[in-house]
C-alpha cells in the first residue's frame, strides 16, 4: 500500500483542515484524530462499495495483458520522483538504477507499456518524499483517512505535496500533460484497487474492526518502507481483538505426606501382639498332656 502523490492533490485541503482540528479522544496513540478518521472512513467504505469496487471489477475484467501495459505505462510516468528521492537518500547506485529503467522503458519499452528493464534484472521500486522524510528520521505524525486517498500520515501527506513539486514533468510544457496525469492517475488508482482487493476483502470479513486493522497494517507497512523491511498481512496480528485467554491450568497434584516414623510405644505394642500371637500358635499346635499315672489308675480301665 504505496503513497499516491498524484492523487494528493485532490484532498489536500482535508489534510490542512485535519491538521488544525482539534485532537479527538483517540483509543489508539498515533491516531488522535481518530473520530474524524473514522467518518472519513465510512465515506470511503460507502464510495468503494459503489463505485470504486464496481468500476475496478469491471477494469479486472480487461485482459490481463491491457492491464498489465497500462499499470506499466503509469508508473514509468512517476520513475523521475522516484529517482529524485533515490539521490536525496543518497542511494546513487539505486538512482542510476531508476534512471536506466526508465529510459530504457520509455524507449525500448514503447513510453513503458513493455517492461524491458525488470526483464534485464532492474526491478522497479516504490518512493516518495515522505519514505525520504522517514529517513532522514522525520516521524510519521499523527494518522489520518481521506476518502479518495485512503491511509496516509502527516508526514507523507506534506511529503506527498513535496513530490508534486520534485516531478520533471511539471515543468515541462508540451500538449496533453494534463491528460496524461489524470490518466496515469486513474489507471494507478485502479490497479491498486485491483492488486488489493484480496487484502481488503480479508480484513473486511475476518475483522471485528476492519478501520483498525487497516490502520495497523498501513502504518507497519509504511515503517517497513521506510526501513527497507518488508511485511506479510498473513503474519499481521489482528490488533482489534483481544488476545485469546490462556486455558486454565490444572492445580498441581498434592503430594503424600511422608510416612511418620512409629513410635516407642507402638513399637511396644507391636511386639506385645507379636508374642501374644506366637503364644496361641504354640498352645495350639502342642500334643495333649500325658496322664497322670501316680495315683495308680489303670491305663486301661
Amino acid at each position: 500500500m504505496r503513497p499516491r502523490q498524484r492523487r494528493l492533490p485532490l484532498a489536500w485541503p482535508l489534510i490542512v483542515a485535519a491538521a488544525f482540528v482539534g485532537p479527538c479522544r483517540a483509543a489508539t496513540p498515533g491516531d488522535p484524530f481518530e473520530g474524524f478518521n473514522r467518518k472519513m472512513f465510512g465515506i470511503e467504505e460507502s464510495l468503494d462499495q459503489h463505485v470504486f469496487g464496481p468500476v475496478s471489477k469491471g477494469y479486472r475484467s480487461a485482459p490481463s495483458t491491457i492491464r498489465t501495459a497500462l499499470r506499466n505505462w503509469a508508473r514509468n510516468v512517476g520513475e523521475p520522483v522516484v529517482f529524485v528521492n533515490d539521490l536525496l537518500q543518497g542511494r546513487i547506485g539505486t538512482a542510476a538504477g531508476t534512471l536506466t529503467r526508465f529510459v530504457v522503458n520509455s524507449t525500448f519499452g514503447v513510453a513503458g507499456f513493455i517492461d524491458v528493464a525488470k526483464k534485464n534484472h532492474l526491478p522497479r521500486h516504490d518512493n516518495s518524499f515522505g519514505t525520504t522524510l522517514g529517513r532522514w528520521g522525520v516521524g510519521p505524525g499523527p494518522y489520518l483517512f481521506l476518502p479518495l486517498i485512503g491511509p496516509t500520515t502527516v508526514r507523507d501527506g506534506f511529503g506527498n505535496i513535496a513530490d508534486i513539486g520534485l516531478d520533471p514533468f511539471n515543468y515541462v510544457r508540451f500538449n496533453g500533460r494534463t491528460e496524461i496525469e489524470v490518466a496515469s492517475t486513474v489507471v494507478e488508482g485502479l490497479s491498486d484497487r485491483v492488486e488489493g482487493a484480496e487484502d481488503l476483502e480479508r480484513i473486511r470479513q475476518t475483522s471485528t474492526d476492519p478501520y483498525a486493522t487497516l490502520r495497523s497494517y498501513f502504518l507497519q507497512n509504511r515503517q517497513a518502507e521506510v526501513t527497507g523491511k518488508p511485511v506479510d498481512i498473513d503474519t499481521l496480528p489482528d490488533f482489534d481483538t483481544a488476545p485469546p485467554k490462556a486455558a486454565p491450568q490444572p492445580a498441581p497434584a498434592t503430594a503424600a505426606p511422608p510416612a511418620t516414623p512409629p513410635s516407642a510405644s507402638d513399637s511396644s505394642a507391636a511386639d506385645d501382639a507379636d508374642a501374644n500371637a506366637d503364644a496361641s500358635a504354640t498352645a495350639d499346635g502342642a500334643p495333649d498332656a500325658a496322664p497322670d499315672y501316680s495315683a495308680g489308675e489303670d491305663p486301661a480301665a
